[in-house]
């Protein structure tokens, strides 16, 4: 069998640091999870929102709203209680054998990032159609995926695997409004100790990519300029870092 190697996941990726927006039903599901694991059955508020259906949530949404996020932040609430789960990105897949899902479905949480990444290939998808019906057998898992489009997407060519997931409890993934983005970039600036001007904040997020994951690199990078020039975090030091110039 041919198991897929531990990974690091972001540590600044948490519950707390996610800007839920309109998100707070699926944020809260997420947290009860990992406040139930591993004795989830036990937990009546879960069995009314995910068991009654099958054992499985899945996050849908365009890329670069947040959906790993909330992966990584319930992967690190159940490692700080040391319960046992596993996190899978499935865009590596090409690198495993399908055997990488035996025996998940006994473990209390399977997170499975990107599945979209498996559609068009029969093995991989009966792969995940063959876990998920050992999950509702077993009844120990819970299992919580990603993915761009939803279940009943035609690009998952298997008819049984988009039944299977389409009876799951599927959550659309919301972006931010322009105030709720801002106010999450000013935020991740001030953990880093960065002054943000207003004038500043404003002329990045109309010269940006407006996407969290794009502002956040330019942050980061912003973070090392200011370090390496010794300037505050000005609209002249964003211009010469776009090089606009």
């Amino acid at each position: 069998m041919q198991l897929p190697l531990p990974v690091t996941l972001p540590t600044d990726e948490t519950f707390t640091s996610f800007a839920k927006g309109t998100n707070e039903e699926l944020v809260g599901l997420l947290q009860a999870i990992a406040d139930a694991s591993p004795a989830w059955q036990e937990a009546q508020a879960l069995r009314s929102l995910v068991v009654s259906r099958l054992p499985l949530v899945t996050m849908v949404g365009s890329e670069g709203r947040g959906k790993s996020h909330l992966l990584y932040a319930l992967c690190h609430q159940l490692a700080a209680k040391q319960a046992q789960h596993i996190y899978l990105n499935l865009e590596e897949s090409k690198q495993w054998t399908r055997h990488a899902f035996d025996g998940l479905e006994n473990l209390p949480l399977v997170c499975l990032d990107n599945i979209h990444c498996l559609a068009g290939s029969h093995e991989w998808e009966e792969a995940l159609f063959d876990l998920i019906n050992r999950i509702v057998e077993t009844r120990r898992a819970i299992l919580v995926c990603t993915s761009e489009f939803g279940p009943s997407h035609p690009a998952f060519v298997l008819p049984d695997l988009r039944s299977r997931l389409a009876w799951g409890t599927t959550y659309q993934v919301q972006g931010l409004n322009d105030e709720e983005r801002k106010s999450v970039v000013r935020n991740r600036a001030e953990q880093r100790g960065l002054k943000l001007s207003e004038q500043a904040l404003q002329f990045l997020l109309h010269h940006c990519e407006r996407d969290l994951p794009s502002l956040m690199a330019l942050l980061e990078r912003l973070d090392k300029r200011s370090l390496q020039e010794q300037k505050k975090l000005s609209v002249a030091l964003v211009k010469r870092e776009l090089e606009l110039d």
